[in-house]
């Protein structure tokens, strides 16, 4: 067995991580959605309660502008809608129709993903999670060390 080297490590992750991000272009696609209405109705269905257009932002990592043009899509078909909350905040949810149109598109790739997990036996899907996290807690110390630098270095 060749020796898992950081490049080739590198090149073969971001090869799956694009490999990921494009099934799920293709689904939005595949159901006359943009990604981001896509990933706002995914995050919808997936909390099962309204949400803020922040908290879409913050789970989802994309921008107010991205979640904004999927958020006028979704509202000019009848999908969503904003209610009002405490202060100034703005819940959204999803309306009958777009309730309907989440069960059609998003909640068949939710059981997918259910599936392909299922697919994994228990120890392997732990293992999973638990290297995941920890790859991500290595690299998130050696960042601090990036960040700890002066810029002017």
């Amino acid at each position: 067995m060749e020796e898992l080297t950081f490049p080739r490590f590198n090149e073969e992750s971001g090869r799956m991580y694009k490999e990921n991000d494009s099934l799920y272009r293709r689904l939005a696609r595949h159901f006359g959605l943009s990604e981001s209405a896509f990933w706002i109705l995914y995050t919808l269905e997936e909390f099962q309660q309204p949400v803020t257009q922040a908290q879409l932002c913050e789970y989802l990592s994309l921008s107010k502008q991205t979640i904004n043009s999927g958020l006028k899509q979704l509202e000019q078909e009848g999908n969503i809608h904003l209610s009002s909350g405490p202060g100034r905040r703005k819940y959204l949810q999803l309306t009958p129709a777009g309730r309907q149109l989440a069960e059609r598109t998003v909640r068949p790739v939710l059981r997918a993903e259910e599936r392909a997990f299922l697919g994994m036996a228990e120890e392997e899907r732990a293992s999973l999670l638990a290297l995941y996290r920890k790859y991500l807690s290595l690299l998130r110390q050696e960042s601090e060390q990036i960040f700890q630098q002066s810029q002017e270095e």
